[in-house]
């Protein structure tokens, strides 16, 4: 029934699954006379839920590699769908450390300004304290999940006392739309172009939370994530950054683990190995400073 209701909506365009990622999203990409759309079918998201997103998404300035909303809707009853523009290319992670540096460092660059771009977006509560007391409660939920699936990995344990004792941290900062995903992951590059995926995850907060899952950049690239950083920031990021920056990698971290015995059990290996180097850059002492930032000077 809902591939019925799928080609009446989308009459004439061919479907083709997508089976790469973890969303629970169903997503297809739809061709016709040339053109290629991304489609993503949810059956947990309302359509309020989709039009939130398409009117989120849409308030981001026009930014050349950035997929856009086309429009959203209703499949039947307990089935939505957000429709995307489709940006071509290859996936960035298994490429990028192939690349010359100065190539890498120039696609940081162009990741760092395409977030600027993004962050542009305020949110209508920004200012208010209710992002950081949703955030608090977020890492009540992750300590929580932490100890009920007993987690034993070296050195989660110090860095739920560490986010747990740094929640103050939270409070007055500024909130805006993020990606919700910003990693290599959930990038393409065509030639020397970088593109910006998959808004699954978006929301609102603090534009800082949004580095918390720059270790997959970091592994990949360290030349990459300084780019990113040096755009983002138009020099070098203050010291206030990095102490926050901490505290979303540790929650991060502290909550994957679970995170992945809940929902992927067969992305654990990857999740332990994104788990332990966070722990190796941000608990070797208590600078906020990451290691391999350190390490590479300015």
């Amino acid at each position: 029934m809902k591939n019925d209701i799928m080609n009446e909506i989308f009459q004439g365009w061919s479907q083709e699954p997508l089976k790469k990622g973890w969303s629970e999203d169903e997503k297809y990409l739809l061709r016709k006379n040339g053109t290629t759309r991304t489609l993503r079918v949810s059956r947990k998201k309302s359509l309020e839920d989709q039009k939130a997103e398409y009117e989120a998404i849409s308030l981001i300035p026009p930014e050349k590699g950035i997929i856009r909303p086309l429009s959203y809707g209703e499949l039947k009853k307990g089935m939505t769908y957000i429709l995307y523009t489709y940006e071509t290319g290859e996936d960035l992670r298994p490429v990028l450390s192939k690349k010359p540096e100065e190539v890498q460092y120039d696609l940081g660059l162009q990741a760092g300004m395409k977030l600027s771009a993004i962050h542009s977006v305020q949110d209508p509560f920004s200012g208010s304290t209710e992002r950081a007391e949703a955030y608090s409660r977020k890492i009540d939920v992750k300590i929580e999940k932490f100890h009920k699936h007993q987690v034993t990995f070296p050195g989660l344990l110090e860095a739920a006392r560490y986010i747990d004792r740094h929640r103050s941290l939270l409070h007055g900062r500024p909130s805006v739309l993020l990606h919700g995903d910003y990693h290599i992951g959930n990038m393409a590059v065509e030639g020397e172009e970088l593109k910006i995926l998959d808004f699954n995850r978006y929301s609102f907060g603090d534009p800082y939370e949004e580095f918390d899952r720059m270790t997959m950049n970091i592994h990949s690239s360290r030349t990459f994530s300084k780019g990113l950083l040096h755009a983002y920031f138009k020099g070098t990021p203050p010291l206030e950054f990095f102490a926050l920056w901490k505290l979303y990698a540790l929650t991060n971290a502290v909550g994957s683990i679970p995170w992945a015995l809940e929902n992927s059990p067969e992305s654990l290996s990857f999740v332990q190995e994104m788990v332990a180097n966070t722990l190796e850059e941000f608990l070797v002492d208590e600078i906020p400073v990451p290691r391999w930032y350190r390490a590479i000077g300015e």
